[in-house]
């Protein structure tokens, strides 16, 4: 588990992870109404493709009132000059008419359903390394447990079609949350205890944040990214001292503020569409903010 803000490098982290085994990578991002069928896949209507390639075949309605010859070729093998419009659509319907017989007898009036995999079933069957993000915020913290199974020495788990499927000896799961936000939940402590690993992952020091930033954004002004680092850092300081949690400051605000620096080129104007408007919805706050932590660092 990778456990920090955002901006870290959690999601990063995970593909690193990835390569540096050489597996393929695939995620699944959590919501508050995510189901263990969501994470285990599920049973979709199956829709019949030759069905589907059927409609393509079938002239359109721009077709029949260009060419109506043409169309009634398509739909009954006889070219006819003289045929009308509206002979070539009552063709089209009844054609239509009965494919749908066709396909209600030989299906007996029954749906036909199919299981369709999720990317966490995909890594569990092939090996793949499986990121899982933010699952914090499942209203119900038992969704997790149902993925315990594959979590330890059983390394199996039933999916909704009946089958039963065993955990790829390379099977890699990396869950990343955040722990403090709007809308996290605790996890299940059952979850926790068969992670192998638990990682925190703290905000980068002021220079590994230069340098991350330089390289993101492809800025060559290293005074100035240097200066908006720390006027970041002081704003996050200044937000967790009054209680300010509406919004974020972080890596990734300090790379938007940077871009959009280099489009302007100026600090301050740049700040009031990037790192301002993220840090706090409240407009007295932002003004509180940029007057103690922009203007006061600007000024020296």
């Amino acid at each position: 588990m990778l456990r920090g803000p955002a901006g870290t490098g959690k999601t990063e982290g995970a593909k690193a992870i990835a390569a540096g085994l050489h597996l393929p990578y695939r995620c699944i991002t959590c919501s508050a109404n995510t189901e263990i069928f969501d994470l285990l896949g599920q049973i979709l209507p199956d829709v019949d493709e030759k069905q589907l390639s059927l409609v393509g075949e079938l002239p359109s309605f721009q077709d029949i009132t260009l060419d109506p010859a043409t169309a009634y070729e398509k739909l009954t093998g006889t070219y006819d000059e003289k045929v009308s419009e509206n002979t070539v659509y009552e063709e089209l319907i009844h054609h239509i008419s009965e494919e749908m017989k066709q396909k209600q007898t030989a299906t007996s009036n029954r749906q036909q359903f199919r299981y369709v995999d999720t990317p966490l079933v995909e890594a569990i069957r092939n090996g793949y390394l499986v990121e899982i993000q933010e699952p914090t915020v499942i209203a119900n913290p038992g969704v997790l447990v149902g993925l315990n199974s594959l979590l330890d020495r059983c390394n199996s788990v039933f999916l909704p079609n009946g089958e039963v499927i065993h955990r790829h000896p390379d099977t890699t799961i990396v869950v990343t949350t955040n722990h403090d936000y709007a809308g996290c939940r605790p996890m299940n402590q059952s979850v926790i205890s068969r992670m192998n690993m638990v990682i925190d992952m703290d905000e980068p020091d002021e220079e590994t944040m230069v340098e991350r930033v330089l390289a993101i954004t492809g800025c060559s002004d290293k005074k100035s990214v240097r200066t908006m680092t720390q006027i970041v850092r002081s704003i996050a300081q200044y937000c967790q001292d009054n209680l300010i949690t509406d919004g974020c400051c972080g890596v990734r605000e300090l790379i938007a503020w940077v871009q959009s620096f280099m489009v302007c080129g100026d600090i301050q104007e740049a700040a009031h569409y990037t790192i301002l408007s993220s840090v706090t919805a409240d407009s007295e706050s932002r003004i509180e903010i940029e007057g103690s932590c922009l203007d006061t660092v600007l000024a020296s």
